[in-house]
């Protein structure tokens, strides 16, 4: 109704809110509260060097609920507007992995348990000014395209060609995720861009508006906009979301990369399936409900690009079979490769003693954790 509502009460609940939900740090709201003249919000405010008076208490101006609202609104969006937001981009596994099927159209049918974890990086997105005309973007690492080729470029141009924006962005990428691992670095940088562009301008579209959105930008790109742990079929962008999310499960959890990549195309063609041919193996949604029952084990943990991953990069073999003698009871490839996760319930359990043992430890690989498990909740974002 257009009943009597205080308009200084309205702009501070926006503020708390925006707090709240992280989306501004306390020196941003606290830059934000003092941006009105002296004298006009209806709370006691301490003198500054922008309000060099004694704290006063004046109330504020009684308007319209309506007019409030829509003051209070915009006064939130142009602190949104200000950015950065620092988000936290976060890798993932998949935890089982069962190939089902080869399509007619060259697809293959995956069935999986993704799980994002506490290894990632971090995007700093901010608004460019008004007259900007394309989207800026630096990196840490050499190597990383910063033009249209980059899926965070890909992102932007979506999110302007389906909600009518006009906003060009920022992005700085501190990469910390192993590149060409099968952890899903670029799509979770994606996803990640998606969302920032959302919330930088408002919120222009729901949630489940940019799940559909990420899967015409790539297969992994819609898990990152789940809550963390989902199950996913099709090409992967088919997403079911395992709630409560799985926790990280007890004991040390760890991935480790050799320097070398696996061609998930290589792998694929060693797979070897006919356009129409179905793979056989175990049920995937009795391995799902197994595992969030039970949690992860190797018996629920299976994927079947490992053999051809093995077959394209053979120390795959021997890194997984070092990792069962040093005390690991679940080690499985991630995806194509050539990313392992390894997982002990003996707290001194680690791969490169694991490895050094078999005299295969490398000092270019790439071994990280003990990680967590992490997830997301409706309308935030991940944090480590």
């Amino acid at each position: 109704d257009d009943s009597a509502w205080d308009g200084g009460q309205a702009m501070r609940s926006a503020v708390v809110l925006a707090a709240a939900l992280g989306l501004a740090s306390a020196p941003s709201v606290a830059a934000f509260l003092p941006s009105a003249p002296c004298g006009v919000i209806s709370f006691t405010q301490r003198s500054s060097a922008a309000c060099a008076t004694p704290a006063v208490r004046v109330q504020a101006p009684l308007t319209t609920r309506s007019q409030a609202r829509a003051r209070s609104s915009a006064a939130f969006l142009r602190m949104m507007a200000d950015g950065p937001l620092s988000l936290y981009s976060p890798a993932k596994t998949n935890l089982f992995l069962r190939i089902t099927k080869k399509r007619d159209d060259g697809f293959h049918e995956l069935a999986s348990v993704f799980q994002a974890l506490g290894l990632g990086d971090t995007l700093e997105i901010s608004r460019l000014p008004d007259s900007a005309t394309a989207d800026a973007l630096s990196c840490n690492v050499a190597g990383v395209p910063l033009d249209g080729k980059n899926l965070i470029v890909q992102a932007f141009d979506l999110f302007r060609s389906k909600t009518g924006q006009t906003v060009f962005f920022n992005c700085d990428i501190d990469k910390q995720t192993p590149m060409e691992g099968g952890m899903g670095g670029g799509s979770s940088n994606c996803a990640t861009a998606l969302w920032a562009a959302n919330k930088l301008c408002g919120d222009a579209a729901s949630d489940e508006d940019l799940m559909v959105w990420g899967g015409a930008l790539g297969s992994d790109v819609s898990f990152f906009l789940s809550e963390g742990t989902a199950y996913c079929t099709g090409r992967g962008e088919v997403i079911q979301n395992i709630s409560p999310p799985l926790s990280t499960p007890p004991g040390v959890f760890y991935i480790l990369k050799p320097a070398e990549g696996c061609s998930t195309p290589a792998v694929y063609k060693a797979l070897g399936l006919e356009k129409g041919q179905a793979l056989e193996g175990p049920d995937p949604v009795a391995l799902r409900d197994k595992m969030v029952k039970e949690g992860i084990s190797q018996s629920v943990c299976v994927n079947d690009l490992e053999p051809p991953a093995q077959a394209v990069l053979p120390k795959l073999r021997d890194i997984k079979q070092a990792l069962m003698d040093g005390g690991f009871s679940t080690v499985l490839l991630s995806g194509s490769g050539a990313t392992t996760f390894c997982h002990s319930t003996a707290a001194g359990a680690h791969p490169r003693k694991a490895l050094e043992a078999k005299g295969l430890w490398e000092d270019s690989m790439v071994v990280a954790g003990p990680l967590p498990f992490v997830s997301r909740k409706r309308g935030g974002w991940y944090s480590k």
